[in-house]
């Protein structure tokens, strides 16, 4: 690894995959220090509270090249601990259903990057 890739923090702004370990390793080789990574796109709530439990058994699974994402300081951990860290994300805000309160439940549960 050369300096500039030891110092750099590279962040994947949006990734949508069918997720399994390979893809994971695939991000490590990359040099990706984060992933914003899709877990709803045309989802209802229900199907996205799915889709973000299995990511973060995935994540659990992984936890040798993964790390859940909540904060800057959690990317800065994921550089120092050599893994990436997992951003979850949505394409679009159709899981809210027209209910603000969504927006804390999703917040809570981990999602920190909406397109609108």
């Amino acid at each position: 690894m050369n300096e500039l890739h030891a110092r750099s923090i590279v962040i994947d702004g949006l990734i949508i995959s069918k997720w399994d370990r390979s893809v994971f390793e695939d991000m490590k080789k990359g040099g990706l220090t984060a992933a914003n990574c899709t877990v709803s796109v045309w989802d209802d709530f229900k199907g996205t509270v799915h889709n973000i439990a299995q990511m973060k058994a995935m994540i659990r699974d992984n936890a040798d090249l993964l790390s859940l994402v909540r904060t800057t300081a959690d990317i800065e951990q994921a550089k120092r601990d050599g893994k990436t860290g997992i951003i979850l994300g949505f394409q679009n805000a159709h899981a809210f259903e027209d209910h603000l309160g969504h927006i804390e439940a999703f917040a809570d549960m981990g999602v920190r990057v909406v397109q609108l």
